[in-house]
Formats: C-alpha cells, structure tokens, sequence
C-alpha cells in the first residue's frame, strides 16, 4: 500500500484505497478479541435531487446510512485520522476552471452515467483520447470539475468538492501534462488515443466490501484501469505505451448516475 501515499494531496483524496488494508487488520482484531457487533439499523436512503444554483446545476447524489458495525466505526474512524491537514490545505488554496463542458469535452452520454463500467471506460476514453492542437488544458479540467462525484471516505469543505476529481489530475505523479508540455505537444500537434482498455474492480476494494465495510455512497466503486496509449506526432514515428491507473467512482456531483472522484497512481511503461 506504501505506493499510494506519495504525496500529502494524495493521501488525502484517495484515502479510500486504504479501506481494504485497514478493514482487515480490523476483522482480525475483532476475531481475536471475541467482541460481537452491536445490533445493526436499517439503512436509510435519501433520493437523488435536483438543486438550482443560479445557471448551474447541481445534482444531490444518493446517501444510505450503512449499519453500525463493529467494522463499520473502527475503518471510519481510521479514514478520519489518517486525513492529512497539510493536504487539505492544499487542495483548499488550489484553483481549477468552473465546471463546465463543451466541443471538445462534451458530457458522458446519460445512458452510459448510469453503469459503473460503461461510465469508466466512456470517461477514460474521453480523458485520454486528446488533441492538443485543438484543446486546451483547462478545458479539460474544467470538464473534470464537471464530471466530479464527492470523496465521502473524509470530510471535505464543499468549497473543496469540485476539485478533488481535477486535482488528481495534477498531482503527481500526474496524468495530466503540464500547461508547458500540453503547449509543446499542441505546437507539434501531437495526438493521444487510447485503445485496449481493461477495466477490473481493484482487489482492495472487494476486500473492503468482504470484510463488511459499506460506503454511504452507495455508487462508490474503485477500477483498475490499463490499456494502450498512442503518442502520435506528424513526421515521427508512433510509440505506444502501457499505461495504468486507479479509477474511484461515485454518485455524481451534478447529474444522476457516476461521476468519477479520484484518478491516482498514474503509470506509464
């Protein structure tokens, strides 16, 4: 797990991918120790809803109340303390583009918003399908802001929710080219395409669900995610590269259906 810690900012928004780790070491504590857990409740579930904000739109994505396990406490308390201060400063002072779609980033089709594996391969396609020459780099996060689904592992100021998804983006190490690469890849006209992807929920997150954790998102799912990525550039030859990342999906932030809340561990081969 030590890979997924390599910077204060992402130890902050992807803290989820410690759930697996820590519900274990939970559940062989409680085996051990003979404790039972407490009677459960049920849950309860608060519907999606539309909320106006001036021009924009922002959709309440759907919350349950998971049961009080033994289990269930232990791992939320631990997400809580192991939530970095200095990272959520940082995230507090970044800026990124007001959510917003268009030409080059249009939505994710609705119909693919509403399957977790429809919607992460039809957003990683968008993601990495890019031409430099006729995009920009804010553009593109600011179609990341609009494709956010809030961290619900950590408390996050709402101020602060809209920039989880891009500022995973930008972290290192990043997906995202710099504003100097993107602009020498433009001047080149420079073309990534993504082919081959596979796309697998990550073992660590089955662990979570084994081990009797529940997620008050009830839309959270973390992928796996590899393929192919294409590097082409007029006058040279193509290379092609491996590529693989996590992918942390949740309840979307301004529609119905998935929206994606973190991208980390960004590898390329």
């Amino acid at each position: 797990m030590g890979r997924l810690w390599r910077t204060a900012r992402a130890k902050l928004l992807i803290s989820a991918l410690a759930v697996g780790v820590m519900v274990a070491v939970v559940v062989s504590l409680i085996a051990l120790s003979g404790s039972s857990a407490p009677p459960t409740r049920v849950a309860k579930a608060r519907p999606g809803s539309a909320i106006a904000q001036g021009t924009a739109t922002t959709y309440r994505p759907l919350r349950i109340t998971p049961p009080e396990t033994a289990v269930e406490r232990t791992v939320n308390q631990t997400l809580k303390q192991s939530s970095n201060l200095n990272g959520l400063a940082a995230l507090e002072a970044s800026r990124f583009p007001s959510p917003a779609t268009g030409a080059a980033f249009p939505p994710v089709e609705a119909a693919d918003t509403q399957s977790p594996t429809m919607y992460a391969m039809a957003f990683t396609q968008e993601l990495l399908d890019l031409d430099f020459a006729t995009s920009s780099r804010n553009e593109l996060l600011a179609w990341a802001s609009y494709n956010n689904a809030p961290n619900t592992t950590i408390d996050i100021p709402a101020s602060s929710e809209l920039k989880v998804l891009p500022d995973s983006l930008t972290t290192s190490p990043a997906l995202l080219p710099t504003r100097s690469q993107w602009a020498t890849n433009a001047l080149a006209r420079t073309v990534w395409r993504v082919s081959g992807l596979v796309i697998s929920v990550s073992p660590t997150w089955t662990q979570a669900l084994s081990a009797g954790w529940k997620s008050v998102d009830p839309l959270m799912v973390i992928y796996d995610v590899s393929g192919s990525l294409t590097v082409a550039t007029p006058g040279r030859t193509p290379v092609v590269e491996s590529i693989a990342f996590g992918l942390t999906l949740g309840g979307a932030s301004r529609h119905s259906g998935y929206g994606a809340v973190a991208v980390d561990d960004w590898t390329v081969n």
